[in-house]
């Protein structure tokens, strides 16, 4: 009993022996980890936060670009301990490639379009246009294809024309000529002040985390714009994170919204009530002018009558047209409510005007009477589907107010 017990005991301890063995000598060279694989080493303790002698310690925002772990876990090849397409770019990046590995930039390259490269769904011509990476802005490269790089920029995963990407550029010149510079707050709360002195006036306070465009870097401050509040100042640079960011690539969807962000601005600047000189009128001229607004636009808001309105004035101020109201309403051919009786309609029951409708019709015709213009000088309108069926959405000039185009 005894020997079969020692006997018992011998082989445990062999068994716990030689896993210990084949753990810490034998698996670790056929498994693509960082003591075999230095490449993978350096890449995955990479990340986009800026070195620059010049600047102390750069912080990394999830704004920036970047090479998340989590990415570079996705790249490792595991049947031959590389990482897709690095072996192939990363020499170009340099003649030196201990230099190449230094530089914290190594895979990023800056759009030298003319004015934009179009990033495409796949490495030919032929591909979807998935989005748009505008000159001087980055991207990093994540794989080459022959004359083609896969990049990523922005929420935009695609290929573009090599020869549109400049690389090799040095970290400092990434940083001064094509780097963002922000600040984000590390305090509860910290003075932005006149001037850079801790005894000059505090002009605002900022808050943990929020994060400013920087101006200028001084040795222990840092000059920042305070978008919000209209003012720039200065904050001690030991109570903030000092970011680098860079322009990136728009996706298809991203230049839709914004166009149509654009455009809306541009309308709703366009359609500021402004006011010029006023029109001598009389109660025959505001009821003409009024039911005509209300034949035109009886269903829209006080910007589409009020806007309505003026272009019956602008007609009468422009020399291509008639000079009084009455002559330009009834002129042939222009306004067809005044030919199909809906016009003549609204003037009968013009005295009985009560719903809140017809008043607002009434009080966009004695506005645009008093000067006020939302319109500037146009001279056209129409229902909206049936201007864009014409094209004339296309003019320089055209807006749209609820449901009609004006040009």
């Amino acid at each position: 009993m005894n020997m079969k017990r020692t006997i018992f005991s011998m082989l445990v301890f062999l068994s716990s022996f030689c896993t210990f063995i084949f753990f810490e000598f034998i698996l670790p060279s056929y498994l693509p980890v960082n003591r075999e694989n230095p490449k993978v080493q350096k890449i995955e303790s990479f990340s986009l936060k800026a070195i620059s002698n010049y600047y102390d310690s750069m912080a990394l925002v999830n704004q920036q670009l970047y090479l998340s772990k989590e990415y570079i876990n996705s790249l490792v090849d595991k049947n031959t301990n590389g990482i897709s397409g690095f072996n192939k770019y990363k020499s170009s990046f340099s003649d030196d490639n201990n230099k190449a590995e230094e530089s914290q930039y190594f895979n990023i390259g800056i759009s030298i379009a003319d004015t934009y490269v179009n990033i495409r769904s796949d490495a030919n011509t032929d591909s979807d246009i998935i989005g748009k990476l505008y000159r001087d802005s980055a991207a990093i490269i994540l794989d080459t294809m022959e004359d083609w790089y896969y990049i990523e920029s922005g929420s935009v995963k695609g290929y573009i024309k090599s020869k549109y990407l400049k690389i090799g550029i040095s970290d400092d010149e990434l940083i001064e000529k094509y780097g963002i510079k922000k600040i984000t707050v590390n305090a509860d709360g910290l003075n932005v002040r006149k001037k850079p002195d801790p005894d000059s006036e505090v002009v605002t306070v900022i808050y943990e985390k929020e994060s400013y465009p920087v101006i200028d870097l001084l040795d222990d401050w840092v000059k920042v714009d305070i978008t919000d509040d209209k003012v720039m100042g200065y904050v001690k640079k030991e109570y903030v994170d000092i970011l680098i960011d860079f322009n990136k690539a728009i996706s298809k969807a991203e230049e839709e919204e914004l166009k149509k962000i654009q455009e809306e601005e541009r309308i709703k600047k366009e359609t500021e009530i402004k006011y010029r000189e006023e029109v001598n009128y009389t109660e025959d001229e505001l009821k003409l002018l009024a039911c005509l607004v209300h034949s035109e636009a009886g269903n829209q808001s006080y910007e589409g009558k009020l806007a309505v309105a003026n272009v019956v004035l602008n007609r009468v101020k422009s020399s291509k047209y008639p000079n009084t109201i009455e002559k330009v309403i009834y002129q042939s051919g222009q306004f067809t409510v005044a030919t199909n009786g809906s016009l003549a309609k609204q003037l009968e029951l013009y005295d009985n005007y009560s719903s809140k409708s017809q008043l607002l019709s009434i009080k966009a015709a004695k506005a645009a009477l008093s000067g006020e213009n939302n319109i500037g000088d146009r001279l056209y309108f129409n229902e909206y589907k049936a201007a864009v069926r014409k094209g004339h959405d296309q003019k320089k000039n055209s807006v749209k107010i609820q449901d009609h185009l004006f040009w």
